[in-house]
């Protein structure tokens, strides 16, 4: 008897304690059983790999898994100021969906893993033709054991790369350099996509291919090819491509940021997805990164985000919507406000009233976090939309900033609550309720009787309301649990396109004026952010040091 009660006892403490860790299992009910889903022959596992960008004042997990910022365990792993032990976001992720061209909806959208999994680690083949000029069948597909072999981050430190240049251009290599070796992080880059990958795990299964190759050389991650060849080889003085030299444009070629830079590549095709319900993967690899400079000033503060998005399908996803779900717990989660800056593409969370209380808590005067939307997809070609809200309709190359501002609680059961199937996903995407019904102004966006509206909580930003304010305090909400999905659509995604989407995390904490007042501070590091974008990302450095030299006269020194 003695023992079955302590068991018992043990069940409920457990209980407890998960209940207690992981919050964001409040109403988290099985959502879809899997033998309702598309079954994937790659069987893909789920990504492991967790790494910590650190290099300024935060300290952050990124998974490879298609999500960030938490340890998987239900634990926030945003923390900022470095060592304070303070957290600001619990979880972010992409989602993506849209519709083909049977009109059946596609989406990849990650949240919790407790919810399940939409992402998987590495690659998709990449060969769209045969040599016979053919489609090839294995475009776009993966195999679990190519999975597994991507399931890490690659990591690089800028001044590496810089050492590795200089010592490979020097000339007196053993006298300048004597005890120099190439970082690990140089020599195991993944500059191109193995050639073994897939033609191992695809030989003899595509008569259509037989006599073509599998896998190309095409660039993986983005590396200076020193000697021209078409290979990344360190040994040939090839190295990680970061814009060393002043030469590239961000706008429109693809190279690393930061002074530290996490790159990963996963995919949405490696198996079922759980998470959205969606019943067809898109076809999608996402090369990503996640990099940090060390600085003093505000962006010492900010973490960035940037996504090389390829549609290696055969299918255009039309109506396709991208965006940043973000779950943004600043310290004690259950007292938060979010709101957003329509003019700035930025979505924010800040506390709810004055003080931030509890063992997690800011304490008074907290801080506010953004997510600036800096860059989304590119716009189709005559939509007759000003996309980026420039006064301009139609202009070439055009990209869509955010479109759509939509926050929704924690609670599965209400039509702004928690998303469930594939159809919630997407509705947030385009800024409807789980429902199908408009996001109004006012409120708490569900009155259907007040016009509809683009953006929650505005504040006084939203042109379409000229003169108005609408924010979580004029609405006299409760503060609470909050998460928001910013996105940009809608534009078609056509077979082969590729999309780049970069994004950042600015903070700010005022010392004295409340709440409030640290969200206006907040928005002042937004524009130094952004003005740090649109050099694309090139931090200037500081003055040198002075030389200093030294004559000795009688009795005294001239310096």
């Amino acid at each position: 008897m003695k023992k079955i009660v302590k068991k018992t006892f043990c069940v409920v403490l457990f209980a407890m304690v998960v209940a207690v860790q992981a919050k964001e299992h409040v109403n988290n009910k099985n959502k879809k059983p899997k033998s309702s889903l598309q079954t994937l022959a790659y069987n893909c596992a789920s990504g492991t790999s967790t790494t910590l960008l650190e290099i300024n004042n935060v300290r952050t997990s990124i998974m490879n898994g298609g999500d960030m910022w938490w340890d998987l365990q239900g634990a926030a792993r945003y923390e900022i100021p470095i060592g304070s032990g303070k957290h600001s976001l619990f979880a972010g992720a992409l989602w993506i969906g849209g519709k083909d061209d049977n009109n059946q909806l596609k989406v990849a959208a990650q949240t919790y893993r407790s919810n399940g999994d939409d992402f998987w680690p590495g690659p998709l083949d990449n060969v769209r033709l045969t040599s016979d000029g053919l489609p090839n069948s294995n475009y776009g597909k993966t195999d679990a054991s190519i999975c597994a072999k991507y399931d890490q981050h690659y990591v690089l430190l800028r001044s590496d790369v810089v050492e590795f240049v200089a010592w490979w251009n020097s000339d007196n290599k053993t006298i300048d350099y004597p005890d120099y070796n190439i970082p690990l992080s140089i020599l195991n880059y993944p500059g191109n996509r193995s050639t073994d990958d897939f033609s191992n795990a695809f030989s003899g299964k595509d008569t259509l291919v037989t006599s073509a190759p599998y896998y190309n050389l095409e660039t993986l991650a983005p590396f200076r090819d020193v000697d021209g060849d078409g290979k990344y080889n360190p040994l040939a003085g090839d190295y990680p491509e970061y814009n060393l030299d002043g030469s590239l444009n961000c706008k429109e070629d693809d190279m690393l940021f930061g002074d530290q830079t996490l790159w990963w590549v996963y995919n949405d095709a490696g198996n079922t997805h759980t998470a959205s319900g969606s019943n067809t993967a898109i076809g999608l690899e996402i090369q990503a990164q996640a990099f940090a400079f060390s600085t003093n000033d505000e962006i010492n503060n900010m973490t960035f985000y940037n996504y090389r998005i390829i549609n290696r399908s055969h299918s255009a996803l039309n109506d396709a919507w991208f965006g940043q779900f973000v779950d943004a717990d600043l310290g004690n989660y259950k007292d938060d406000y979010v709101g957003c800056d329509v003019s700035r593409g930025l979505g924010y969370c800040y506390n709810g009233d004055e003080d931030d209380e509890g063992a997690k808590g800011y304490g008074s005067n907290p801080p506010a976090i953004g997510v600036d939307f800096f860059r989304g997809p590119l716009a189709d070609e005559g939509d007759g939309v000003d996309n980026n809200r420039n006064g301009i309709i139609d202009e070439p190359g055009e990209q869509i900033i955010m479109s759509k501002f939509v926050y929704y609680n924690n609670n599965r059961d209400v039509t702004n609550g928690e998303p469930d199937i594939a159809s919630d996903f997407y509705n947030y995407l385009r800024g409807v309720w789980k429902d199908g019904s408009l996001m109004t102004y006012g409120g708490d966006g569900t009155n259907t009787s007040n016009l509809a509206c683009d953006f929650m909580f505005p504040g006084d930003t939203d042109a379409k309301f000229t003169g108005q304010t609408w924010t979580e305090q004029s609405a006299g909400n409760v503060p609470d649990d909050r998460r928001f999905v910013q996105s940009a659509g809608p534009f078609t995604l056509e077979p082969g396109a590729v999309n780049n989407i970069t994004s950042g995390i600015v903070w700010a904490r005022a010392n004295q004026g409340g709440a409030w007042a640290s969200v206006e501070l907040m928005r002042l590091a937004d524009d130094k952010a952004q003005k740090l974008f649109d050099v694309c990302f090139e931090v200037l450095d500081g003055p040198d040091a002075p030389d200093l030299t030294l004559q000795e006269l009688d009795q005294e020194l001239v310096m």
